[in-house]
């Protein structure tokens, strides 16, 4: 999954362990990636959620898009999930698919690879 995720510029970095959360016995019960897009005068921030839920047992995928330059910002806030007995990485990838838009949010100006 991080593979999918590293292919489509998004990375994990000490500033996403704010979103990550850790349990007593596992660790990354949540982990978070992000990717920052910048143009036209704005900074736009992508966060992708991955998380499991034992009781439905299901993976669960969100997505947060925010222009960071404007206040109340959010452009996109969703999740899917996958059943566990349904997952593969080809699923995987068909859902973030479906959850993160095509093209950068700003424009066609240059993308800053840099995580939030």
């Amino acid at each position: 999954m991080r593979k999918i995720l590293a292919d489509r510029g998004y990375t994990h970095c000490a500033g996403d362990e704010d979103f990550s959360r850790h349990g007593d016995y596992a660790r990354n019960i949540q982990y978070a990636f992000s990717k920052e897009h910048a143009g036209n005068g704005q900074k736009v921030v992508d966060i992708v959620f991955l998380g499991a839920d034992m009781h439905a047992e299901r993976i669960i995928i969100g997505f947060f898009r925010e222009n960071v330059s404007i206040e109340n910002g959010v452009l996109a806030n969703q999740d899917t999930s996958i059943p566990l007995s349904k997952f593969s990485l080809d699923e995987f990838e068909k859902q973030i698919d479906r959850l993160i838009p095509k093209g950068s949010p700003v424009g066609r100006h240059t993308e800053v690879s840099a995580a939030f």
